[in-house]
């Protein structure tokens, strides 16, 4: 997917309703988005920005930490998204910026002292380019922390879905795995060429399991349904093969993530890589 199709496919549907669904996500990434920002660190008074920032849960922690000495600034190219966003801090008299730009050619002058981003650097349509425009943005010696998805293999929430699905759905042509999209960071040697050559040094990769929560509340199978038909890679290929087939994926689903309830809360297995750097 290009650019200009990343742009206008995060400005319709799929941007709306990923900002109402900002609560669900925010509740399922919750162990990626503690880790992340344990391991970024943000201090009070640094500067710092925060990539594909989408509805701002990571960019208002940021401007928490870094306090009323400091700068928090997100930059998202999702309209939505970043309403989202915009009305949180509103909301939560935050200080937090938001801007809709692409990092990939985002230029500003302030050189900050923390870049980080959660799932939102896999999906440049250039990375090496992107990493060095990045590079620019950093103060000298900034640091450099994201997280990317690890393998398909090890995310059970994205792959488990569209395997009970199968017989449901056209067969998928095989696609470059490293072409934009959510796992096309999954490969570390890459992306630690992708970074190296773009300057950047220091580079570590830490491997971070978690349980991905997609269901809970009263009805947590039903809950978990719901995600999966609004969110994620059995989303997209239900809306691709026609929403007509809705229905019976519903069922299928249903019967499919029974399986996974635990205490009344139904996870499915998710593995990241958080990935640190200095500029």
């Amino acid at each position: 997917m290009s650019n200009t199709e990343q742009v206008e496919y995060w400005n319709g549907k799929v941007g709306e309703t990923w900002a109402r669904m900002q609560e669900r996500m925010d509740r399922a990434l919750t162990p990626v988005t503690a880790a992340l920002l344990s391991l970024a660190a943000p201090q009070p008074g640094e500067d710092a920005l925060d990539i594909g920032c989408g509805s701002g849960e990571t960019t208002l922690a940021l401007a928490g930490a870094v306090g009323d000495d400091g700068n928090a600034t997100g930059v998202d190219i999702s309209e939505p998204l970043l309403a989202r966003a915009r009305q949180r801090a509103q909301d939560m008299l935050s200080d937090a910026d938001f801007i809709n730009a692409d990092a990939a050619t985002h230029h500003d002058e302030i050189g900050y002292d923390l870049i980080v981003s959660r799932f939102g650097v896999m999906f440049f349509d250039d990375p090496a380019a992107a990493f060095a425009n990045i590079r620019a943005l950093a103060a000298p010696g900034g640091r450099l922390c994201f997280a990317c998805w690890q393998p398909p293999v090890e995310n059970g929430w994205a792959t488990f879905p569209l395997t009970a699905l199968a017989a449901l759905l056209p067969t998928q042509a095989l696609s470059d795995p490293h072409a934009p999209g959510p796992f096309a960071f999954a490969d570390p040697e890459r992306v630690h060429a992708i970074l190296a050559g773009a300057g950047w040094s220091d580079i570590v990769f830490h491997a971070v399991p978690f349980t991905m929560v997609i269901g809970e509340g009263d009805e947590p199978v039903g809950a978990a349904v719901d995600f999966n038909l609004r969110i994620g890679p059995a989303a997209r290929a239900i809306r691709d093969a026609g929403r007509d087939i809705e229905p019976a994926a519903r069922n299928i689903l249903a019967t499919a993530l029974a399986g996974f309830a635990v205490d009344g809360v139904i996870g499915l297995p998710g593995a990241v890589w958080l990935v640190s750097a200095r500029a």
